[in-house]
């Protein structure tokens, strides 16, 4: 089986190199054509703000940092999700968009 193989492609080899070229030639044509993406986003993007507000008490943080983040990005387009934690002097703040850069 194996000769038979061989022998067949050694009487056409100048066809099977000529379609050997002809895909390699197709093949780089696609390749520049083609649209790829590198580093594909598979999570939403998130942005994390870490304030500190040293000497605050909770109620402090939560009145004078975390109420003033969250007024300014409620209205930003494609806002899904925000999260914030009071703790006394320390702010965590977390947004995740729907879609692209917030």
């Amino acid at each position: 089986m194996m000769r038979w193989i061989i022998e067949g492609s050694l009487r056409i080899r100048f066809f099977l190199v000529f379609a050997a070229a002809m895909l390699i030639f197709f093949g780089v044509g696609q390749l520049r054509e083609m649209r790829t993406d590198v580093f594909p986003e598979f999570a939403p993007p998130l942005v994390e703000i870490q304030t500190e507000a040293l000497g605050l008490s909770t109620e402090e943080v939560e009145s004078l940092v975390t109420l003033q983040l969250e007024l300014s990005f409620a209205g930003t387009p494609g806002l899904e999700t925000m999260r914030s934690k009071s703790v006394p002097g320390c702010h965590p703040w977390f947004s995740s968009s729907s879609a692209g850069p917030i």
